[in-house]
């Protein structure tokens, strides 16, 4: 380890230290030359001079050290100087003296009750602000849905078909597998508990309700939120970040027509249709639980299916998915576009898509379920 500084005692003085400095004071050696000084090597001292005669380089980083110690030895009532610096080195130090020295204000640390007050105003302001921007993004989305519905050359039926192919085509396998595995699950919940009662037979029922109202138009939405609006928020944050967003601005193209519209009117088409697949693939494995489990034929099974649900339940869920759709693809686009700065705020704005997405999407499914059954539907 190099050696910055030697010390001596000023003969006739007591408690005068000489500090004979040496070597290169450079911004790269301030870690090691303020490890040296940490220690007791100033106790008792009441006059202190440093002697730079013997620097072979001297920086302006190495000056301000310097200069700020030579302070706190003043504010501890020692004399200090600085003293014996050649031309150049002193030209530096006094270059650096001469500039203000701002003191700082020591900050009390926060109490606990402080710092969860501002965690909790944070949080209702960063809250606040999120849902003025849906509205804004919303009445945006509703602005511009007549305009492109009623010229057709404003639809851009390419980026549409690529989107729903994404969107809807390649989650069919998921979406039924999903769908097969929770009617199965339930049906074997269901007929666990009503078979306490010697009512297996209305496991039927709970499962053919269950899935044309709820569960099928919910497992989908919160399926493609985590999917599809996970990916628009992605695709869309990362086009940002690489300023093809500002690209379509300059050119006077804009990017609410050309990047939001097609992805949430390709999720608007593509919703209800898994809607449909997810019933049919629940259904199906209703029905294989019910021959498997229960010995019920196709037959005994297609006509309880029948006493249990109309197309009035079929509806019900159908209605719920354009509404599921414009939340996920809204939330999803709407963060994709808010991303600034970095590539980890696309991680943290597509994270936040996925929870704001299945969030209102439950809201939005609770207040169906109050309405419909208001109306006694």
């Amino acid at each position: 380890m190099a050696t910055y500084y030697t010390i001596r005692k000023e003969d006739g003085k007591e408690g005068a230290l000489a500090f004979d400095l040496s070597g290169a004071w450079t911004v790269g050696a301030l870690s090691e030359i303020d490890d040296d000084f940490s220690g007791d090597c100033f106790a008792d001292a009441r006059r202190v001079s440093f002697d730079g005669r013997g620097l072979a380089d001297f920086d302006t980083s190495a000056a301000w050290y310097l200069n700020d110690l030579v302070i706190r030895l003043k504010g501890r009532g020692v004399e200090a100087a600085v003293g014996n610096l050649s031309d150049h080195h002193r030209l530096i130090f006094e270059r650096v003296s001469n500039l203000p020295q701002e003191k700082e204000e020591r900050r009390e640390e926060p109490g606990p009750l402080h710092q969860a007050l501002k965690n909790i105003g944070a949080e209702a302001v960063e809250l606040t602000n999120e849902m003025t921007q849906g509205v804004s993004f919303f009445g945006e989305f509703a602005a511009f849905l007549p305009r492109i519905l009623l010229s057709a050359k404003n639809l851009r039926f390419r980026s549409i078909i690529f989107h729903i192919n994404e969107v809807g085509i390649k989650a069919l396998p998921i979406i039924s597998l999903m769908a097969f595995s929770i009617s199965l699950v339930t049906g074997y919940q269901g007929a666990f508990q009503l078979g306490k009662f010697g009512a297996k037979i209305f496991t039927i029922d709970l499962i053919t309700i269950s899935t044309l109202r709820e569960m099928g138009v919910l497992l989908t939405a919160i399926m493609l939120a985590g999917r599809s609006g996970s990916a628009f928020a992605a695709q869309l944050g990362t086009m940002k970040l690489n300023e093809e967003v500002d690209a379509l601005k300059t050119m006077g193209v804009s990017p609410f027509t050309v990047l939001v519209m097609p992805r949430v009117l390709a999720i608007l088409i593509a919703l209800p249709l898994l809607t449909l697949v997810a019933d049919g693939m629940g259904l199906m494995g209703g029905y294989v639980f019910s021959k498997m489990f229960l010995g019920y034929s196709y037959v005994q099974f297609l006509g309880r299916m029948q006493q249990a649900a109309d197309l009035a339940q079929l509806g019900v869920g159908m209605l719920k998915a354009p509404f599921f759709a414009v939340i996920i693809g809204i939330v999803g686009c709407m963060q994709g576009l808010s991303v600034r700065g970095s590539a980890e705020e696309v991680g943290r704005r597509t994270t936040a898509a996925v929870v704001q997405s299945i969030f209102l999407v439950i809201i939005a499914d609770a207040l169906f379920s109050i309405l419909f059954t208001r109306l006694g539907i």
